[in-house]
Parts: structure tokens; C-alpha cells; sequence
């Protein structure tokens, strides 16, 4: 399974070769190619894509910000010269770990954020930073920088799990409650820390209040295939036991 992490690091340069000169400059060890297409460096490398300014780029930042990124950040985002895109292999917690540590060298060389694009999330440059120095310790820093939470017509589902080789979660409308985003993360994180083994249909999750939840594992229905948010892993749908 050729799963891939994609992380859009808007910033000053004004072209690839301006970045890889930035890139060069700052003496972590790293260098883009001959062609500007590719990171590399003594650790791990990722494909490079380039994108000129784009006008609606702080609204894409805007609308997956975790509470990162500030109004001077968005500003920076909104004035960015050019975009760039690194293209990582994903699929596991070590893969997300290489991802952040790629990332963040393009931030060392002066982007303004990062948002994942197989996942929705947006982080500003320091929050990133600090995720990606904590991530071998502390594997909610993955979580953070890798999964969101999406509430429509009632349902609330995460997105990105996928990109740590894991399945996502939803609770439907038909079963959410008033707490079903913070079921849905403490779950999900249960899940980052340990690497639960769940069995479908057996396993349960409790609230903590009472309530007696059921896992149940089907297929990605939420987005198709093609989507760089499907998730090939699947979903584990979380509905009250119940007591027949």
C-alpha cells in the first residue's frame, strides 16, 4: 500500500531555487536536487512540488487552523511568494515522525506554517517545530499534527488517522451525543499511545460516565478512494451497546 503524507509549507521564496538556496543556507544538512524536486539529506527525503502564490491559500489555513496559527501568521500566509508541497511515504508512526523532521527543515529555512493536505490540519511554524521535537517522546504530538475532527449535519468523524496507518473513527448523528468529539479523541489518542489490538463487533469504549460504547469496523464510506482523505484503512463507527 502506497500511502503518501502530503504537507503544503507556504513561504518568502520566490522560486524552487531560492528555497533550495534557503534550504542550503541554514546548514542542517539537507539540499533539494538538480531539479528542485526532491529534499535530500542524511535522513529520509520526499518529493518537492512547486506552487506559485495563490490567493485563496489563507482561507485553506484559516479553516483547518487548530488554534495555531495567529492573525500575523495569516497575514504572513496571505503575502506568501510561493508554496511548497513535500510528498512523504506515510502509512506508519515512524512515517509521520520522518514527515514532521522533513517539514521542519523547510521551516528552518523560513516557511510560515504547514498544513496537511491528507488530513486538514494547519499548524503555525512554532507549533510545528515544537510537535516534531516532541513526537519520539510523546506520540500525541502525532495526533495533533496529523488527525482531525469534522462535525456535519450532526455526525462527527476524524480524518488523517491514515496517514499514521491506523483506521479513523465516526459517531453518526443518529448516535452522537453532546460529548461525541471528545469520545472521538480520547479514543483516537487511546489508540496513537497504545496501539490498541480492537476487535470488531467485541471491543467497547467507555465514556466515562456511564456510557457503554461498541466498535464496529467497516469500510471508508465518508470519502472516495481518490480523495487524499480516504482512508484505506478503514473507520471504526462507535455506537451505545446495546443491552439485548
Amino acid at each position: 500500500m502506497d500511502l503518501k503524507i502530503i504537507l503544503g509549507i507556504p513561504g518568502p521564496w520566490r522560486s524552487p531555487e531560492e528555497l533550495g538556496q534557503a534550504i542550503s543556507a541554514s546548514g542542517v544538512g539537507y539540499h533539494l536536487n538538480a531539479n528542485h524536486d526532491r529534499l535530500i539529506g542524511p535522513g529520509s527525503d520526499a518529493e518537492l512540488t512547486w506552487q506559485e502564490p495563490d490567493a485563496t491559500l489563507r482561507r485553506a489555513y484559516e479553516m483547518a487552523n487548530r488554534q495555531s496559527l495567529s492573525h500575523a501568521d495569516l497575514d504572513l500566509i496571505e503575502h506568501h511568494a510561493g508554496c511548497a508541497y513535500l510528498v512523504c511515504p506515510g502509512g506508519s508512526l515512524d512515517a509521520g515522525r520522518d514527515a514532521m523532521a522533513l517539514a521542519a527543515i523547510v521551516l528552518r529555512a523560513g516557511g510560515f506554517g504547514v498544513r496537511v493536505e491528507t488530513a486538514g490540519v494547519a499548524l503555525s511554524a512554532w507549533d510545528w517545530l515544537a510537535q516534531s521535537e516532541r513526537s519520539h517522546t510523546h506520540v500525541g504530538a502525532l495526533y495533533i499534527s496529523f488527525v482531525s475532527l469534522f462535525s456535519r449535519s450532526g455526525e462527527v468523524h476524524s480524518c488523517g488517522m491514515h496517514n499514521l496507518g491506523l483506521p479513523d473513527a465516526m459517531v453518526t448523528a443518529q448516535q452522537n451525543t453532546a460529548n461525541g468529539g471528545e469520545l472521538l479523541r480520547g479514543f483516537l489518542m487511546s489508540v496513537v499511545h497504545e496501539q490498541l489490538t480492537l476487535r470488531s463487533g467485541y471491543s467497547t469504549l467507555s465514556d466515562g460516565a456511564g456510557g457503554i460504547y461498541q466498535l464496529t469496523h467497516r469500510d471508508c464510506v465518508l470519502y472516495e478512494p481518490n480523495d487524499p482523505y480516504f482512508n484505506p484503512f478503514g473507520i471504526w463507527e462507535i455506537a451505545p451497546r446495546s443491552n439485548a
